[in-house]
């Protein structure tokens, strides 16, 4: 399989807001407020700034993330990344150099993790 001729690109000079869903590899080199979510592998490059919660199945950060990342496998983060949110996977590997600002909980992926919590009188 051709991962390059798969995989949906956000490029550097792109803003978007609103809420995302990607397929299955996706690389955001842009700007994304809002939400985002992969079923596949979601690459955060070194010139992304997302102000977003992410969920996906694996995440690669690279870049800049204001907001909280969950993810059903694993999250990496490279020395360029720079997050500012909670993390939640069942594997984290950080990199020397990554810069994280929240807090890191490391256990099974389960659902519930992405969804809000419903208040009913």
């Amino acid at each position: 399989m051709d991962i390059d001729k798969e995989m949906d690109v956000i490029s550097v000079s792109s803003h978007f807001s609103g809420n995302f869903s990607f397929g299955k590899y996706t690389r955001i080199e842009g700007k994304i407020d809002g939400t985002v979510s992969s079923s596949g592998l979601l690459i955060v490059g070194e010139m992304a700034t997302l102000k977003a919660d992410l969920i996906g199945k694996a995440l690669v950060i690279q870049g800049t993330v204001y907001g909280n990342i969950t993810a059903e496998e694993s999250v990496t983060i490279h020395s360029t990344g720079d997050i500012h949110g909670d993390i939640k996977s069942p594997k984290i590997e950080i990199i020397d150099g990554a810069k994280i600002e929240g807090k890191i909980l490391m256990s099974r992926y389960h659902p519930d993790f992405s969804k809000q919590l419903e208040i009913t009188n």
